[in-house]
């Protein structure tokens, strides 16, 4: 199966490409003194909002909040070496609860939890090892309450998983440096195996880091680093052929996310039609967003990308007036 860029038709009033709208939230592996998480806007290209986790207080820091989970609510974000899980506001960040692992914190004594996607109910997590030359990578399964349903090991050893994201009914993977299908064998439901794709447009230093996707479009995202540059691309995947081509969508460092973080984990998370500020709610703060930069080119104001701020993207306000809240 081929999956392709979609388009996207609204009301007349504009015509898109499928990976235009939304946002990827972003981990920051590795920023001291504290990791933080990042909001990327995929209609201005720009990054918008920043949250530092704080809902870890005592014993062990992270060095990653990541995870990123969304599923269709609320946004999941984990630490990578301990089993607290917070609920937050996928628009804004904001705690909504925190819970945790039903597990022994023994396990990240030789495993990390990374990347997170969400399906059907369940939460799957990439689980590295410490010490990828002697240990097996890991799929960590959990119910919607975070109780362990399966863990699902893959017996390659130097094969490090950091993203992971579903697409339709296949599961994709990411190490530092490769794309892979995940083949799991219902037979034998404690192991998977693995299918390495051709990837390209991705230059060969730059690490691979999480993956996201947008359920409806199926548009397919991957976060990489270097040494001097992060970025985000946009993954055109074939499974037949087994070849993925990405297209840069953005480099991050000029917008904001610090030089030498991993995103390690990514999310998407749809957008709300006419709201401006990414709170989540079409309201009267968009509506005089939209009426105050009337007639400029402010790329946060125009809601339809056409260069220009008028009444097409008044109408996608008021169309859309009370969506979200």
């Amino acid at each position: 199966m081929k999956r392709t860029l979609s388009w996207m038709v609204g009301l007349g009033l504009m015509v898109s490409i499928g990976y235009t709208d939304g946002y990827l939230w972003l981990s920051a592996e590795g920023e001291t003194p504290s990791p933080r998480v990042y909001r990327f806007n995929l209609r201005t290209r720009q990054i918008d909002h920043v949250i530092a986790p704080s809902f870890i207080q005592s014993g062990n820091q992270p060095t990653e909040y990541g995870m990123l989970a969304y599923d269709g609510q609320s946004l999941y974000i984990g630490a990578n070496n301990r089993k607290f899980v917070a609920r937050v506001n996928p628009y804004t960040g904001a705690v909504q609860s925190v819970t945790a692992y039903n597990m022994c914190e023994c396990f990240f004594g030789h495993h990390w939890m990374r990347d997170g996607a969400f399906k059907n109910g369940e939460f799957w997590r990439a689980a590295p090892p410490h010490d990828p030359s002697n240990q097996l990578s890991v799929l960590y399964i959990s119910d919607s309450a975070f109780t362990p349903i399966g863990l699902r090991y893959n017996y390659t050893l130097n094969f490090p998983t950091i993203g992971i994201e579903w697409v339709g009914d296949q599961l994709y993977l990411t190490t530092p440096d490769s794309f892979v299908r995940a083949v799991l064998d219902p037979e034998e439901d404690y192991l998977f195996t693995h299918e390495t794709y051709s990837l390209s447009g991705i230059p060969s230093d730059h690490q691979l880091g999480g993956l996201a996707s947008d359920a409806q479009s199926e548009a397919l995202y991957v976060a990489t680093a270097s040494a001097t540059e992060s970025a985000i691309w946009h993954l055109e995947v074939d499974d037949v052929a087994q070849t993925a081509t990405a297209t840069l969508i953005a480099t991050l460092n000029d917008k904001g996310y610090p030089l030498g973080a991993i995103p390690a984990s990514m999310g998407f998370v749809p957008s709300v039609p006419g709201d401006v500020n990414g709170d989540g709610c079409t309201d009267d703060a968009d509506l005089l967003s939209v009426l105050f930069a009337f007639g400029s080119n402010s790329v946060a104001e125009d809601l339809n990308s056409d260069g220009i701020v008028d009444d097409a993207d008044l109408l996608l306000v008021l169309f859309n007036f009370g969506s979200g809240c």
